[in-house]
């Protein structure tokens, strides 16, 4: 049976103070009061490119062109310190430091252009490179470089859309240029990586694997985004992860920190976010593991950093707010400052210069912070190799904020037209590189300074184009001068280099190529930017090509068994599957393509977008990869993807099986279980599924759902909150400041949950059964709903108690719950007013020995007895929903003198 660490987490009154083992060396759980916090460790990341504006030109033939309505060189010179002698200067500031230095990730385009400027006579450039050279003979006390020249792609190629292949041999080049460029003996050469835009995705690794590459940076908040119970605000310009991605385990509340001093409108979790981890490939086709060190880079404390340094970032008081959670001096927090180094503040002399010195001179005088380069830190804080996470798709801030499906480089289409500047580019290259790669099995590379000179055989020169093609910015500048159509002419240039190759072929053995199959929507049958669900039902679209033509192109997918995908198991990463998963379904793909408007250049080959819909699914965990076979019978299967797929059925048909929609608005088959204030709590149950709802948290006030199988002791509140809380076994929450809703402290990764934020209905729905261990839903369980003040620290709402006014003494009492029949009718209730009371005594007491009165005919034998007795003792107090509200459990006492009233003393069915 699969689990997560949430699984052992569950206790009554909630998880708080549990330690579970293994979570210590995960970073989720601290002991904050009982330990000193550990140094701060912080870092930067300076990023270098210039692309090459024209492929196929250099950059004084693309000026002398008039292709640009602005001067290509110009905007190399007005960045001349950034490309020459600032960086050094920066680092050799700090020399004093023990650790400090820098990683630089400079493109292989940026070099050519400058090389160019240099060999034209322009003084800014001579001799560019030499202070670089130099600041990578800075050591720090580990012996590493402090100026970190790391592995890029050369030509600034968003890695998670590439293929392995095209991927290794932008590192290759780039590897090459930096041994040619900047020189160094083999141990200066960079152990690390950063992709270009801080986009990552796990595909990437065996590539950098394969590269020698032994760590890797990505952006920290899709880290954050793949942790279950992960506080989703809309603020952060991204939609809600899929739930397919949110495996890591669970934190405790107060590690969700909310930073102030900065744009950072999402909560941030602290220590797990700033820690270096595992990040694993699992071979669909073997099952093998290959795992990267993974190194999170500050995403909100780097966009800041990127606006001048130190001073517009307030390092101290930003660092400040979360250093109390750095209590493990093996594995202490570092907080990675990455942004471009040559644009905005970032790229000013005051950032090199006099906000570095000041940073210097900071960090020279406080104990509590130590400057330091990625490698030395790692060298001196190793990774376990066990401390595996899972980090969802993503790039920083500065471009689409992140957006799991890379929006920034794979815009929709116009609705009007159908047409998508950047989809048109990557169906033109998916074609492009399939006869590039065919060259290459057929003809290889002899020499990688060839394929940057331009120059050696077909292949090579095939190579230079097409690698040039691929360049992000060709995507990122779409709709502007030229931009719309230089992925097709470096596609085109490489096509005329590949198929002098193949013109010779009589025959060919190389799969077709398959672009990342992209699913719409992203989150189906969930929220993305509406308040409305997307659909249940769902697309699956990608491009395909072979030089041999295609014969089939087929989408398989398959059910997993139970919802979740654990981090421990591979079932549903490997073709071959296993017990946690079902067989394979296949739907053929049928494919279309779209004419290019005017003014877009002509490619020679374009590859047919391919599609096929997932249909009747909801609730459920579904993987799915896309199959294309050529006409000399080669194959190529895509990587397996997963997709949580919600409730929302809009447009599609759905499974049998509970209809609860979760839109944030109140099911119409919900009852009124209780109300007051003006706070009503809703419930409905089909099946094992429980609903519960009440109005939702855009009023001012963070609202929660507590569910219990009976509430424990008082404990401290959730998220911080002030007072205490009877103990629970999960709780629904809603959070006001951003809309976000789910549950917690649910077994296993069962519960949905929507809110209408501000103008509807907290509601969700989960297995009750489930929840509490038991084989069928139970007769009755507690609820209470509660408002707190939404800040941390936030006093209960007494007035939110929808049991009634509260005693007021500032916490959730166990009295403060209701007691929630869920049987249709209630045992015992003799008089059918929805509530087992003394008044049900009387009809029993009235009618005994009855065999024609049998209103307190309870077990249905045909006479009222001491049998019909019992079930009404057993169940006193139990209530069915009715309009006037639930029954609040008493305290012991006040039961006690209730039952004597009714001249009898009766035990609780449970404690």
């Amino acid at each position: 049976m699969k689990r997560c660490l949430r699984d052992v987490l569950r206790r009554e009154g909630g998880w708080r103070g549990f330690v579970a083992p293994g979570v210590v060396a995960l970073g989720l759980v601290t002991s904050a009061s009982a330990q000193t916090p550990a140094p701060i460790e912080f870092g930067f990341l300076w990023h270098m490119h210039q692309p090459i504006y024209t492929p196929g030109s250099n950059i004084l033939e693309t000026d002398a062109s008039g292709r640009f309505s602005f001067s290509v060189q110009d905007v190399h010179n007005q960045r001349t310190g950034p490309y020459t002698t600032w960086p050094r200067n920066a680092i050799q500031s700090g020399s004093g430091q023990p650790n400090l230095g820098a990683q630089v990730s400079f493109s292989g385009s940026l070099v050519e252009n400058l090389n160019t400027l240099a060999a034209n006579g322009n003084g800014n450039f001579q001799n560019w490179d030499g202070a670089y050279q130099q600041a990578r003979g800075f050591n720090t006390a580990e012996g590493n470089a402090r100026l970190d020249l790391v592995n890029f792609n050369y030509h600034h190629a968003l890695s998670p859309l590439l293929d392995t292949r095209d991927l290794r041999m932008q590192i290759k080049l780039h590897k090459h240029m930096v041994d040619q460029q900047f020189g160094g003996p083999p141990e200066d050469q960079s152990r690390g990586y950063f992709p270009a835009e801080t986009a990552f995705s796990a595909r990437m690794i065996p590539a950098l694997k394969a590269e020698g590459i032994e760590w890797t940076l990505f952006d920290s908040i899709h880290l954050e985004r793949a942790t279950q119970g992960y506080p989703h605000t809309n603020g952060s310009n991204l939609y809600a992860p899929n739930r397919a991605d949110q495996i890591n385990p669970a934190l405790p509340d107060e590690q969700w920190v909310q930073l102030n001093n900065l744009w950072a409108p999402s909560r941030v979790a602290a220590p797990f976010a700033y820690r270096p981890h595992m990040a694993q490939y699992v071979d669909p086709n073997t099952g093998e593991i290959e795992k990267i060190v993974a190194v999170p880079a500050a995403r909100y404390e780097g966009n800041e950093d990127g606006r001048g340094g130190f001073g517009a970032l307030q390092y101290e008081q930003v660092f400040s707010q979360y250093r109390q959670l750095n209590t493990d001096p093996d594995h202490p927090m570092f907080v990675v400052l990455h942004h471009d180094g040559d644009n905005f503040g970032g790229g000013s002399e005051a950032y090199y210069h006099g906000n570095f010195n000041n940073m210097v001179n900071w960090v020279s005088n406080t104990p509590d912070y130590n400057a330091t380069t990625v490698q030395d830190y790692l060298d001196r804080f190793p990774v376990d190799e066990n401390d595996v996470v899972h980090i969802a798709p993503g790039s920083w801030a500065g471009a689409d904020n992140g957006d799991p499906e890379f929006k920034k480089w794979l815009g929709d289409p116009d609705p009007n037209t159908g047409w998508s500047p950047d989809r048109n580019s990557w169906a033109v290259l998916t074609a492009a590189k399939n006869h590039v790669f065919t060259a290459d099995d057929n003809v290889a590379v002899q020499d990688l300074q060839n394929i940057i000179d331009n120059t050696g055989n077909a292949t090579e020169r095939a190579w230079h184009y097409l690698l040039q093609a691929e360049a992000s910015d060709h995507w990122y500048w779409d709709g502007t001068e030229s931009w719309d159509s230089n992925v097709t002419l470096g596609s085109n240039l490489a096509v005329e280099q590949a198929n002098q190759v193949l013109a010779s072929l009589n025959d060919e053995t190389t799969a077709p190529s398959v672009f990342l199959p992209q699913r719409e929507s992203y989150n189906p049958g969930g929220f993305e930017w509406s308040d409305t669900p997307e659909p249940s039902d769902f697309e699956v679209w990608t491009f395909a090509y072979d030089v041999s033509g295609l014969d089939s192109v087929t989408l398989k997918y398959r059910l997993d068994n139970d919802g979740f995908n654990p981090l421990d198991s591979t079932d549903n990463e490997t073709y071959a599957g296993g017990d946690e998963v079902g067989d394979w379904m296949s739907l053929s793909m049928s494919s279309s393509d779209i004419e290019p408007p005017d003014g877009i250049l002509d490619p020679l080959v374009r590859a047919e977008r391919f599609s096929a819909m997932i249909t009747g699914y909801s609730e459920v965990l579904l993987d799915y990869y896309v199959e294309a076979v050529d006409n000399n019978g080669n194959i190529e299967r895509s990587e397996i993807q997963s997709v949580y797929v919600g409730q929302s059925t809009i447009g599609g048909t759905g499974p049998d099986g509970p209809g609860f929609a979760m839109d944030g608005q109140l099911d119409s088959e919900a009852e009124l279980a209780a109300s007051h204030g003006g706070q009503n709590l809703y419930y409905a149950v089909e099946g094992d599924q429980l609903y519960l709802a009440t109005e939702d948290g855009g009023e001012g006030a963070d609202v929660f759902i507590f569910l219990a199988d009976g509430p424990g002791e008082l404990g401290p509140a959730q998220w911080a909150k002030s007072g205490q809380v009877a103990g629970w076994d999960a709780f629904l929450a809603n959070e006001n400041d951003n809309g976000w809703s789910g549950w917690f402290d649910t077994e296993g990764d069962q519960g949905e949950s929507a809110t209408g934020n501000g103008g509807g209905y907290l509601e969700g729905v989960l297995d009750l059964a489930a929840e509490l261990g038991l084989d069928e839903i139970p007769e009755e369980i507690w609820v209470a709903v509660a408002l707190f003040d939404t800040a941390d620290g936030g006093e209960l709402l007494a007035d939110s108690l929808v049991s009634g006014p509260g005693n007021g003494d500032g916490n959730l009492d166990r009295i403060e719950y209701i007691r929630l029949s869920l049987l249709a009718s209630v045992l015992g209730d003799y008089n059918g007013n929805g509530v087992v009371d003394a008044a049900d005594y009387t009809v029993w007491a009235d009618s005994f020995n009855s065999t024609t009165d049998l209103a307190a005919d309870g077990n249905g034998d045909g006479v009222v007895n001491a049998a019909d007795y019992t079930i009404w003792a057993d169940n006193f107090g139990n209530t069915s929903a009715l309009s006037s509200g639930a029954f609040p459990i008493p305290e012991p006492a006040s039961l006690t003198m209730l039952l004597a009233a009714g001249g009898l003393l009766l035990g609780r069915r449970r404690d």
